[in-house]
């Protein structure tokens, strides 16, 4: 009975061998490869994890990206019904050769489709509007300059709360590899342009990490187009930004970018900004008086002021959300007076008597304590009949 006992575990012993070899080589493998860089830190187990209560900050990389998740945040609830047209830019053009392509060849447009079909999922599950200018790799026009024309007019349209057109930059220079923003002219130009743009480069700055940053990175197109800046923003009459996420003629970063993980990455960092930019409150102004908005000489003009936060109700609903100092009433490029009740929300207008007999533009625009500037400020008059 010993003699067959020993001669089992002989057996059994052959058997696992192999099994025991391959394990013991792998784990010399995936140590060597965590000890040599080949392998990322966070492959170990946690324990092996520097502890985040007594580690120092400068023992952190910040370009070491956190594993990938993407939760929806309750604050994502503010972006119910606004409308956003997402524009991925280019497409359509792969046939031309080295156009709007990286070093080993990944194209500008298709990056752009996948981060802003990512984006769209999010902000679906937000229950905002969302609407593509393209849903595949086309042009909406052979003729580039009609193309560009026919994105924005898109957005002017439906009336968008926000047209974002979504880029990724070129160098000649390969190491470059930076975000930026772009708005249309002036920061005069559209206000609520650049409330926008702003909490957008923040979810991106901090969705990818990257090394570089600009020293100001919210950037006029004006800078690249000094004569009438990009068309796609020039021809928005809604607020409109378009943004350069990263560089894909950076070698590291086209790497990154063929990733759709990291393209998912770079949805989220614009979509919590968008959230964070719904949460702080989207201003709107409405004309009530005259209902026809046909101007009558003697009789007043009234608008109403809606924050964007006070229509929310809850603690502190009856405090005054819009900065006085801020208002901002012209008609057709001219101040014209008037008399605002920031507790009801209400702002009369003195119109000149000219006003009732020709078409006119009249601008209402102010802050609400966020910063936040009115969406769709432009009231269109015509004359009464």
């Amino acid at each position: 009975m010993a003699v067959a006992g020993t001669r089992a575990r002989r057996i059994t012993l052959r058997r696992i061998a192999p099994y025991v070899a391959a394990a013991a080589v792998g784990g010399c493998a995936v140590w060597l490869g965590i000890a040599s860089g080949w392998l990322p830190r966070h492959a170990t187990t946690a324990t092996r994890l520097p502890d985040p209560v007594t580690t120092p900050s400068d023992r952190y990389a910040w370009t070491d990206l956190p594993a990938p998740a993407f939760p929806i945040p309750p604050y994502a609830c503010y972006l119910k019904d606004v409308t956003i047209v997402l524009d991925p830019g280019h497409g359509g053009r792969a046939a031309r050769p080295n156009w709007k392509r990286g070093p080993t060849g990944l194209r500008e447009a298709v990056v752009n489709l996948r981060v802003a079909q990512f984006l769209r999922e999010f902000l679906t599950a937000a229950r905002a509007n969302v609407v593509l200018t393209r849903a595949t790799d086309m042009y909406l026009d052979p003729e580039d300059s009609v193309d560009l024309k026919k994105r924005a007019a898109l957005a002017n349209r439906v009336r968008a709360d926000l047209f974002l057109s979504i880029h990724h930059n070129a160098a000649q220079t390969p190491p470059a590899n930076y975000t930026a923003l772009f708005y249309h002219k002036s920061p005069d130009h559209s206000p609520a342009s650049l409330c926008a743009a702003r909490h957008l480069l923040t979810g991106l700055n901090d969705a990818l990490r990257l090394e570089t940053h600009l020293e100001c990175a919210l950037l006029s197109d004006g800078l690249l187009q000094p004569d009438r800046g990009f068309a796609v923003l020039r021809e928005a009459r809604v607020p409109a930004v378009l943004s350069e996420a990263s560089f894909h003629s950076n070698p590291a970063e086209e790497r990154r970018l063929r990733e759709r993980a990291y393209n998912r990455r770079e949805a989220y960092g614009l979509f919590l900004g968008l959230a964070r930019w719904a949460q702080a409150g989207l201003p709107r102004v409405r004309l009530v008086q005259p209902a026809d908005a046909h101007p009558r000489v003697g009789e007043p003009t009234l608008i109403l002021l809606d924050d964007g936060l006070s229509k929310r109700g809850g603690w502190a609903e009856e405090i005054v959300k819009i900065v006085a100092d801020s208002l901002v009433v012209k008609l057709d490029g001219r101040r014209v007076p008037y008399d605002v009740d920031l507790m009801r929300g209400q702002l009369q207008v003195t119109l000149p008597n000219a006003a009732a007999t020709k078409p006119g533009r009249l601008y209402v625009d102010f802050e609400n304590i966020f910063g936040q500037h009115v969406l769709h400020p432009w009231l269109e008059l015509n004359p009464s009949r």
